[in-house]
């Protein structure tokens, strides 16, 4: 049984979805470095350079965040 200030799971969570950001952002850098699809080329020649790589940072921090939290959810044991 849980005690009421047991905050194993959120820890849990908050370090799943930590992973799950760097991860995205690593995968992010890695598609402007390469510039596969031209992807670095259109960032580079856009004049709202900041503004876009924020935007992209956000989004891939939330579905790569969700995606890790979920997985690892869906592979705690069950009791």
């Amino acid at each position: 049984m849980r005690r009421p200030g047991d905050t194993r799971l959120l820890v849990f969570l908050a370090k799943n979805a930590l992973i799950g950001v760097l991860v995205g952002w690593a995968l992010l850098a890695a598609l402007l470095l390469f510039d596969v699809g031209r992807l670095g080329q259109l960032w580079l020649a856009s004049e709202h350079r900041i503004a876009t790589l924020l935007l992209a940072m956000g989004g891939f921090a939330v579905t790569f965040g969700s995606l890790a939290m979920g997985t690892a959810v869906f592979l705690l044991p069950r009791e």
